[in-house]
């Protein structure tokens, strides 16, 4: 356990909360009133059902396959850590990329396991053959990435992301599809044809129930049946199980808020665009596949605290780093109008 860093939760009452990844839409009032009644008829002395069956089959039929290539978990965290545990132990190798979501180093620190980390170019894109050669260098016993990439919103289309799978073929292969919907290109249609493959996906980011933490591992029915032995019983409560239920149901609804969300992106990154182009100050952002947008510049803390003054909130990273997530049409505007004086707009700062 020694080394194991603790995962920073960055919230905190500020105005605007655009580190976390959230979505800005709620459920609706229709959800909201099935969902009481519900719970007035919950029987809360009792465990919940252990395998979360009704999740498994609305989850099926909105991924396209079978309840028993699906494991529910959760949150996507509790499938990523149960996959780690099972396949790294002490003096293990895990190959992911630098950056890429923080709980694998956690999860792989948690089990003695050693981090092999493939440096991205700056935007997130990185070089395929040479990923490989790293991992076969390294002898690694597993591979983990996100896919778009958290933080850096790059995505891989997933006839490339066969190339690994073929060579690594007695190896875990982990895609970690959190931010799916904002991308809309999936590993799921190749978990029968290898058998190496798992997939994470979560309830947390496009459907706005990150306090139901819910999620799901899927892959080769045969694999799921192997990976569901070492699932902790009655590992989503009752309540959880409830509400993605009946949002699950409605997926026209999370279809809809996912367009306006892809939309949204893209006129806050024009507009990102706009000020980098006109800004007294160096700052760079990235294009993104997902729901925030990821930047860098030499004046990072002078951003991050001229905004946290301002009352708005973003994540920072290593070195000259940060993440945007994207918020509603208000919260953009009041973002952008934040970072046009920070960085000078036009001419003078006012960091």
């Amino acid at each position: 356990m020694k080394g194991i860093q603790s995962y920073i939760n960055l919230y905190d009452n500020l105005e605007i909360r655009l580190n976390a990844n959230e979505s800005y839409f709620g459920i609706d009032e229709k959800m909201k009133l099935d969902i009481k009644t519900y719970i007035c008829n919950l029987e809360l002395n009792r465990y919940p059902e252990d395998s979360s069956e009704v999740l498994k089959e609305l989850y099926g039929g909105y991924a396209g396959v079978d309840k028993e290539n699906i494991v529910v978990g959760n949150g996507s965290d509790e499938m990523i850590g149960l996959v780690i545990g099972l396949n790294i132990a002490e003096g293990k190798k895990l190959l992911t990329l630098n950056p890429d979501f923080s709980m694998y180093d956690y999860y792989v620190s948690m089990h003695s396991g050693k981090m092999v980390k493939y440096n991205t170019k700056e935007d997130g894109s990185f070089d395929i053959d040479e990923f490989i050669e790293l991992g076969k260098k390294e002898n690694v016993d597993m591979i983990i990435f996100s896919n778009p990439n958290n933080p850096t919103g790059h995505a891989i289309e997933p006839f490339k992301i066969t190339k690994i799978l073929e060579e690594f073929k007695d190896k875990v292969v982990l895609v970690d599809e959190a931010y799916y919907e904002f991308f809309g290109e999936s590993m799921i249609p190749y978990i029968n044809r290898y058998k190496n493959l798992l997939v994470t996906r979560t309830l947390s980011k496009a459907w706005g129930l990150a306090a139901t933490r819910v999620g799901f591992l899927i892959g080769n029915s045969e694999e799921i049946k192997k990976i569901n032995k070492y699932k902790v019983p009655y590992n989503v409560n009752s309540l959880s199980q409830v509400i993605a239920s009946i949002v699950l149901k409605d997926r026209m609804y999370v279809e809809k808020n996912t367009k306006e969300i892809v939309s949204e992106r893209e006129k806050l990154y024009k507009s990102l665009k706009e000020i980098q182009e006109n800004s007294a100050l160096y700052i760079e952002f990235y294009p993104s596949k997902a729901n925030y947008i990821y930047g860098r510049t030499e004046y990072k803390e002078a951003l991050i605290n001229g905004l946290k003054s301002r009352g708005i909130l973003i994540r920072s990273f290593e070195k000259n780093n940060f993440r945007i997530t994207v918020g509603c049409s208000f919260e953009n505007n009041k973002l952008l109008q934040a970072i046009r004086e920070i960085v000078g707009y036009g001419g003078v700062s006012y960091a």
